[in-house]
């Protein structure tokens, strides 16, 4: 009988043992296959375009960023000057710039050689923009003028009128 009940024992040990290997068997199968069942980015993002970011400035053409070069440098007088038959400014026309604008501060090529951006804190002389006006096609990004703020006014203050 001792026999019997060690051979029992050593059956449930056995079996126990078999069902825990079985078991881990199985959960380790389910693990793998719930693993293996996840989405693909590389399918799930083929055949769509990635969205700029919505914060992102536009970029600038080269002339805007000139221009606002000049505007940054706080010049008083702000022209644009490009040939009325829209080509490249060429060395005769730099020229001309160049004698007519001598007081100015800046100058510089830009738009492809198609424009020049002159900047200045002195007004050009009017007869130096006749010039200008009869050879090309000026456009004025002159900031406005500053309003004077010290300006006497003429107002009557007293309240105490009678009547």
């Amino acid at each position: 009988m001792l026999i019997m009940m060690t051979r029992k024992i050593s059956r449930g040990v056995e079996e126990s043992r078999s069902r825990g290997v079985f078991g881990t068997l199985v959960l380790t199968f389910l693990l793998a296959l719930t693993a293996a069942c996840g989405a693909n980015d590389g399918i799930l993002k083929s055949g769509k375009e990635t969205p700029a970011p919505s914060n992102a400035q536009p970029r600038k053409s080269a002339f805007e960023e000139d221009l606002g070069s000049m505007r940054t440098a706080d010049f008083r007088f702000v022209y644009v000057l490009r040939r009325k038959d829209g080509a490249k400014i060429d060395a005769e026309d730099r020229s001309v710039i160049k004698a007519q604008t001598a007081d100015a501060n800046r100058r510089m090529s830009s738009d492809d050689d198609k424009a020049f951006i002159i900047g200045s804190n002195n007004q050009i002389p009017p007869k130096n923009m006749f010039v200008l006006f009869d050879r090309f096609a000026v456009e004025n990004y002159s900031p406005p003028p500053v309003a004077n703020t010290n300006a006497n006014t003429n107002v009557n203050t007293n309240t105490n009128v009678n009547k």
